[in-house]
């Protein structure tokens, strides 16, 4: 039988986080493993557990949801993020998404899309519920399609490995883990559909990545 997916929710009111826990109790495909009420508890519970996907509220006392979702990005790549807000217009739609959240619903959602989104995030897809796809589609006007599905990390590593950079000097450059920088590669190579590195630096050349 398999293991359920471990989940980590973060969000400010106990009610919330009861709720969701209480959703998730009748899915056996889901187990909630911790629960934090701001960032500085979520640090303290997280690597006890080191669950599968984290529920994020972006608007938390002291530290956001954004700055737990760009630590987790760097030190645990492979958790996978689930960003709750009550924003809409003004949510940070591209920020999530240049970070490499997977995920984001608004908190007015039914059961029904909380669970979608988990259930999209364990099959390893993307989950932006409908207004916030919307914002993604109108940033991405006047780019390629291929320049469109990268993100802005992304971006920013094709532009230093086709400059000839290291892993260790492109981590360095951008202020993060060579994981990570292995993990930018490895989706960067998988959106554009490019199975070598001479694939990679002729994109970043045609689309002029080189003199940025």
């Amino acid at each position: 039988m398999n293991q359920p997916i471990k989940i980590f929710l973060v969000d400010d009111h106990k009610l919330i986080r009861d709720g969701i826990r209480a959703m998730l109790l009748a899915n056996a495909s889901f187990k909630v493993v911790g629960t934090a009420g701001n960032a500085e508890e979520f640090f303290l519970k997280f690597e006890e557990v080191v669950p599968d996907i984290c529920v994020l509220d972006i608007q938390l006392p002291g530290k956001s949801g954004l700055d737990i979702a760009e630590w987790l990005k760097d030190k645990y790549p492979k958790t996978k993020i689930l960003i709750l807000t009550a924003l809409k217009e003004d949510a940070p739609v591209k920020q999530c998404r240049d970070l490499g959240v997977e995920g984001m619903i608004s908190k007015d959602s039914g059961r029904e899309t909380y669970l979608e989104a988990l259930e999209a995030l364990k099959a390893g897809r993307t989950f932006y519920a409908g207004q916030f796809t919307e914002q993604l589609l109108k940033s991405a006007q006047g780019k390629s399609d291929k320049m469109a599905s990268l993100s802005d990390r992304e971006l920013d590593f094709i532009k230093a490995f086709a400059k000839g950079l290291s892993h260790k000097e492109i981590a360095d450059h951008l202020n993060i883990s060579p994981r990570t920088v292995e993990v930018h590669k490895k989706n960067s190579m998988d959106k554009l559909g490019f199975k070598n590195d001479v694939e990679l630096i002729k994109f970043a050349i045609k689309e002029g990545l080189t003199s940025l």
